[in-house]
């Protein structure tokens, strides 16, 4: 593997100093201990720190989003599964108070849980190789899903997340175009894949009291046949966690760090074409949406506006070399307003 990023610190402020970057690999110990105060109910535990992890599947057939977010105050939990064949839709969603622990400490190693009614969401490490397993299952959907750790991943820590508050950072941790397996049984029908791929997104810190971000990410190939997978995100994060991710048939994979990413796109009609680049030009893309994710979870002083499309990219990147090349993919765009 390829990887131009330098190697993660040992944890957040390893030195006394929370230090901004973008790394090779997971920061190993992420405990936010000496920032969350008493845990309380008015302390930063609950009132500033943030956490989920995200893990989508995208394929020829099925995209696939699944979270479950600690917010504090809040616990939430989504699972949508959408069939390009047939164009078919169906999520199941769940917001409750104070779900986790006050002594929570949220990381990729860690066993995500969320039961609401008969819906019951879980996210775990694997126990026979590196990676995680994502499960729901109710009544009406029974879905699982397994990301394969190749290595390949990178995180960012950006140490002034919020202008004129003391926030101390925000991390994240993301893996684009992983190996991925599905099995999923929805209106008596069952599907199995295993060659889809997929992104593991861990994310961790005390973001601004108010946050805005636009994300793209997206699996595909490039024109001749190489897989080339992406992750850019604007408005948040300072450009940190863009990078791209060319993995090759002898399974080595690149790992590129991309420049400053720009949206366009008509925020009060999503289901329209977006165009995104680069900054430095060595990336345009064009998303076409097959359909959305919304939601709009609004508790007295503290609101979350999220929109997901899903659907297919095209564009051209052009290499170290100053080749362009052709690509496309399959994956989700996203913007999200909150006040937390």
């Amino acid at each position: 593997m390829k990887n131009m990023h330098p190697p993660a610190p040992d944890s957040f402020a390893s030195d006394g100093v929370v230090t901004a970057g973008r790394f090779n690999g997971a920061i190993a110990d992420v405990s936010t201990a000496q920032w969350d105060g008493s845990r309380g109910l008015f302390s930063p535990r609950r009132t500033q720190r943030k956490a989920w992890i995200y893990g989508g599947v995208m394929d020829a057939r099925f995209i696939v989003g699944f979270a479950i977010a600690d917010a504090g105050l809040l616990g939430t939990a989504f699972v949508y599964v959408y069939d390009r064949f047939k164009q078919t839709f169906i999520e199941h969603k769940a917001t409750r108070p104070l779900v986790f622990d006050r002594h929570f400490q949220p990381s990729p190693q860690s066993h995500w849980l969320l039961k609401h009614g008969r819906n019951q969401w879980s996210i775990q490490p694997l126990q026979h190789t590196s990676g995680w397993a994502f499960s729901f299952k109710n009544a009406s959907l029974d879905l699982a899903f397994e990301l394969m750790d190749d290595a390949a991943s990178i995180s960012a820590l950006n140490n002034a997340p919020s202008k004129g508050d003391s926030r101390p950072f925000h991390y994240t941790h993301k893996l684009v175009g992983a190996p991925a397996n599905l099995r999923c049984t929805l209106n008596g029908e069952t599907h199995e894949i295993t060659n889809a791929q997929g992104v593991f997104d861990f994310t961790l810190g005390y973001p601004p009291r108010t946050t805005l971000w636009q994300w793209a990410c997206w699996v595909g190939k490039l024109d001749d046949g190489r897989t080339f997978a992406c992750n850019l995100v604007a408005q948040t994060m300072n450009g940190l966690e863009n990078t791209a991710w060319l993995r090759l048939n002898d399974g080595s994979a690149h790992v590129i760090p991309m420049a400053q990413a720009v949206f366009h796109y008509n925020r009060a009609n999503t289901l329209q074409t977006w165009a995104i680049h680069t900054t430095d030009g060595q990336l345009r893309v064009q998303f076409t949406p097959e359909g959305q994710r919304s939601e709009s979870i609004h508790i007295g002083a503290m609101y979350s506006h999220f929109t997901q499309p899903f659907g297919t990219f095209y564009g051209t990147w052009i290499d170290e070399q100053g080749n362009a090349h052709a690509l496309t993919g399959v994956g989700v765009v996203e913007q999200h307003r909150a006040l937390w």
